[in-house]
This record gives C-alpha cells, structure tokens and sequence, in this order.
C-alpha cells in the first residue's frame, strides 16, 4: 500500500482497537467495587486496555507488508508488551494523580476538572509508548523504537485527553467512554504514523508484477531486501530474488543500496552496480523487481 493509505490503515487499526477494548472496559468497570483498592482496579484496567490494543497495534506491520508470520509474532508481542505498558502506564497515571492532586490543585472543581484527567492523561501516554514500541521490539530496531515512543507519547497523552474529557463533557451520553477510546486509538495511530514519515529517508515504490504501487519507508538505518520473511522489505512472488538479496544503509544523510552478497545482482538506471548511492527517481532492479526511490 502506499505510504498514505498506510497511515490511514493505522489509523484504523486504532479505532478498531479502542472498538476493541470498551466491551471489556466497561464489563470490568461494573465489578469496580469487588476490587480491593481503586490502584488494584486501575492498574488491571491499564492491563486489559494494553493487552487488547497492543494486540491489535502488533498485527499492523504483518498486515501492511503482507507478511502473515509477522502478523501472528506481531500480536503475540503485542499483547505482552501492551500488558507491561498497561500495567506501568496506569501505575505512573496514579502516580501523576497523586502530585497534580495533592501538590498543585486545591480546589475539587480543578481536581476534577483539570487534576484528573491530565493526570489519567500521563498514564494513557505511557501505554501509548509501550504500544508504539511494538514493532520496534519485535524486529529488534532502535530506529522504530525510537518512532514508537515520539509517536506514542504524542498520540497517546492527546488521545489520553480526548478520552477523560469526553465523559467530562458530555457525562450523561451512554457512549461517550467509546467516542473517547475511537479517538484514542485514532490519534495513536496518526502520531505513530506521522512521526515514521518525518523520520523516514525515503521511499521506495514497487513499479511491476503482483504489489505495483506498493510503497516501502526507508524508516531504519540498516533494512535487508529478500525473499525471506526475516528481511525488512519481503519480496513475495517475484523471480531471481535471493533469500536476502540486497541491503539498504544510511551513511549521513544519503541512502546506498549494495549487493547482500557477491553472488546477487543488483541494478540501478539498468546499469549493474555493487553499491550505489540512490537519489531522487532512480529506478533500482532486484531480480525482477522494480523500484523507484522518492523522498518523502
């Protein structure tokens, strides 16, 4: 998919995913006051949210590049990593509760009204920190972890907002818990995915055969290309790709392409080469594959 409507697939992912949750927040929520103390019940209710939105969150990268191992890895640790980051991100929500509460605001009006939900705010950021940082710890990459937590803390404090004051402004509204957690999916996704375009040093469009269109971000400084599902960039249905067939690196601000091994080729403007540094609208070929590097 291109780059676009992959930052519109997460987008989605993050509303499905706030979709998700309500069912099993608002079920848990019912039960409240079985729970031996209000920390207790809100560190498992940042554990519900973190094990289902991560999950949904993990299965992203897999879907987007049509990589069905990656998406079944990709929910599993999502899940563990959403559970961890549910479970801190409240703690530290409850923690925040505790300064803005007792040491800034002294008014039960701005406690209620300002010291809450900013307060619950940090904590949704945090999860949505840990949420960002799924795919960047399932591929073992600084440079998506990195994206992961920009995107998430950003996209997770705002939606952590949105979320709070939604039941604050319209309080009565049987749904206004699920218009709260669709935005909050929503605007973690967004961030994810503008932050990953910003960072990114490229782009590179597949110009024949089954994924035409399909655009890849160069969002890592070292990314394989190959046949193998181990590789950054998977090459399905394509002929003469080797298993990793060529490499992808940034040295300062460019982006080389170079042979994986002696034995692949690799061309660019049809002239075979073993390392070369692409600038805008070079074609590159890969066995029968045919790129065209953008900016992005």
């Amino acid at each position: 998919m291109s780059t676009l409507m992959r930052r519109i697939f997460l987008c989605i992912i993050g509303m499905l995913a706030g979709l998700a949750a309500w069912p099993f927040a608002e079920t848990t929520l019912l039960f409240q006051a079985g729970f031996p103390s209000y920390l207790v019940f809100s560190v498992f209710l940042g554990i519900i949210f973190g094990l289902i939105m991560g999950g949904f969150f993990g299965t992203s990268d897999g879907i987007i590049m049509s990589v069905k191992s990656n998406i079944i890895s990709g929910a599993v640790f999502g899940i563990l990593v959403g559970i961890v980051g549910g479970a801190i991100g409240f703690l530290i929500g409850q923690a925040a509760l505790f300064i803005i509460g007792d040491m800034l605001i002294h008014s039960a009006k701005s406690f209620n009204t300002i010291g809450f939900p900013i307060s619950r705010a940090v904590g949704w950021a945090f999860l949505g920190v840990f949420i960002g940082m799924i795919d960047g710890v399932r591929s073992r990459s600084l440079d998506k972890i990195k994206v992961g937590i920009i995107g998430g803390i950003i996209g997770g404090f705002l939606g952590g907002l949105a979320l709070e004051y939604s039941r604050l402004v319209i309080p009565g509204m049987l749904f206004a818990r699920l218009i709260g957690l669709l935005v909050f999916g929503l605007l973690i996704g967004f961030a994810y995915g503008f932050v990953e375009n910003r960072l990114s040093f490229g782009v590179l469009r597949l110009l024949n055969g089954k994924y035409k269109g399909t655009e890849f971000l160069i969002n890592q400084k070292k990314m394989k290309i190959g046949s193998s599902e181990k590789n950054s960039i998977v090459l399905l249905g394509y002929d003469k790709i080797s298993d990793t067939h060529a490499e992808l690196a940034i040295k300062g601000d460019n982006v080389v392409i170079k042979k994986a091994s002696p034995k692949t080729i690799i061309s660019v403007n049809d002239d075979k080469v073993d390392e070369h540094e692409l600038i805008m609208d070079d074609v590159v070929e890969i066995g029968n594959a045919k790129f065209l590097y953008k900016f992005k």
